[in-house]
């Protein structure tokens, strides 16, 4: 059953049920109080009708005559009855059927009522004794609320009149209402489709400060959510296909040459010079495709471990690096300076180095003639620049250069071996360490790439 339905019947339900109790309380209590006011009346006149017959017992000191009931009867409020002191009926003109057994609890100073339906009409009946000259009497005396009762008939007939025609306006209200408060959760059902679907671009738009407007701001907060995280996978997926597409093409060339001057050695009759020139081709794309298999064995490995840093003199670090580096800078003639301020920095060393590395080789690569490694030591961290002045980065591929198989200069990376995964290694070893890899670059003039690490304090105490 719909929310709609649910709503529409325990609504109907309830206001039902509500008026129903409601007019049954109040025809009730206007009952019950109009048969008070009438028993209160009836206990006055009584009272008036006893004084009467006691004066007239006075007046008649030998007694009342059987005939003389009559009369008394007749100038009473209502029908009456008398009886001798053994309770003997001695006149009556109330129906055959009227139950006198109240008299069994009056007295001369109790008076006993009942309430009676005689035929077609309702009484209430007051019982008392009197004595007077030596004479008992008791009377009865009837006094007809039957206009009561059928008030109470003529109540319960125009309720029943009114509740249902409120039942009827309720209805219609409340399908009214069931059906602009149920609104919005069709519409969030028709959104939550329509995303179910693939279109996450839907949203709700409810102006309310309700329960109702609260939902729908939670439910376009998590189809935000939904989206970005779609989004992301999206661009995750088209990632892993441009990598597979590049380390595909990037296996394929140096394979395509090894087969080509392989097959060239096996089948045909070369000269020196020739089986020199393809033993040199196949030598210079194996190193290539060693290259590319180390670093991406790096990466998976960065995916997989954890690394604990350990603190390291950056003078004594620097120095290391740099003199494993000598006979390339003096091949390239590049002037290496290193500018470092004195502190002992927290490391892991063959991945700090692999970082640095990875640096100063797309320095060397860029053409340039001096390179500087800066150290700086602030109250948090120890910030590090690698400063060249090459060939710099355009500025539009300054976004990407951090991805994995990315290279701004195709043609020349490949004439160097370079693949595009030295820069993405090198920013996920700086995310390890608590950092993030940034490049400031300008064509022409040279780029600073920028990162910073944690020292350790307690060697600064020292």
């Amino acid at each position: 059953m719909r929310l709609f339905a649910k709503f529409f019947l325990c609504a109907t339900f309830v206001i039902s049920v509500a008026l129903l109790f409601s007019g049954y309380l109040l025809i009730t209590f206007s009952h019950e109080a109009a048969i008070e006011r009438e028993l209160e009346r009836a206990a006055t006149q009584f009272q008036f009708d006893k004084f009467a017959i006691q004066v007239r017992m006075i007046s008649n000191a030998g007694g009342p005559e059987i005939g003389v009931y009559s009369t008394w009867a007749s100038d009473l409020s209502g029908l009456a009855a008398f009886f001798s002191y053994d309770r003997t009926l001695l006149y009556s003109n109330l129906p055959p059927e009227t139950d006198f057994t109240l008299l069994e609890n009056a007295s001369d100073i109790n008076r006993a009522y009942r309430l009676q339906t005689l035929g077609e009409d309702s009484y209430i009946l007051f019982g008392g004794r009197l004595t007077q000259n030596d004479i008992t009497l008791y009377i009865v005396v009837a006094t007809d609320i039957t206009a009561v009762l059928t008030l109470r008939e003529q109540m319960t007939q125009s309720f029943m009149q009114v509740y249902f025609i409120t039942l009827i306006l309720s209805m219609v209200i409340i399908l009214v209402l069931s059906t602009l408060m149920t609104r919005p959760i069709k519409k969030m059902s028709k959104a939550a489709m329509q995303i179910a679907k693939g279109n996450y671009s839907g949203r709700l738009h409810v102006a309310r400060g309700d329960e109702i407007g609260m939902l729908s701001d939670s439910f376009n907060l998590m189809a935000d959510a939904i989206e970005d995280k779609v989004y992301e996978l999206l661009e995750n997926a088209k990632q892993k296909e441009d990598f597979v597409a590049n380390f595909a093409h990037e296996l394929k060339t140096p394979l395509t040459s090894v087969i080509g001057y392989a097959d060239m050695l096996y089948q045909k009759n070369l000269n020196a010079d020739q089986v020199k020139d393809a033993a040199w081709y196949i030598l210079n794309e194996g190193l290539r495709l060693e290259a590319l298999s180390l670093k991406l064995m790096e990466l998976i490995i960065l995916n997989k471990q954890d690394f604990v840093l350990e603190s390291i003199c950056a003078e004594e670090l620097l120095a290391d690096i740099s003199g494993g580096l000598m006979p390339v800078l003096e091949e390239k003639k590049i002037i290496l300076k290193v500018n470092i301020h004195p502190a002992y920095i927290m490391v892991e060393y063959d991945l700090f180095k692999t970082l640095l590395l990875n640096l100063l080789d797309n320095a060397i690569k860029a053409g340039c003639s001096t390179i500087e490694i800066i150290g700086r030591q602030t109250l948090e961290q120890y910030d590090m620049n690698v400063v060249d002045n090459g060939r710099g980065i355009p500025e539009a591929e300054l976004a990407r250069i951090k991805e994995a198989f990315y290279t701004v200069d195709k043609s020349r990376s490949r004439k160097q071996h370079g693949i595009g995964l030295g820069l993405a290694l090198a920013d996920k070893i700086a995310k390890m360490h608590g950092s993030k890899l940034e490049f400031l670059s300008t064509e022409g003039v040279g780029t600073v790439a920028k990162f910073s690490l944690p020292f350790d304090q307690s060697m600064e105490e020292v």
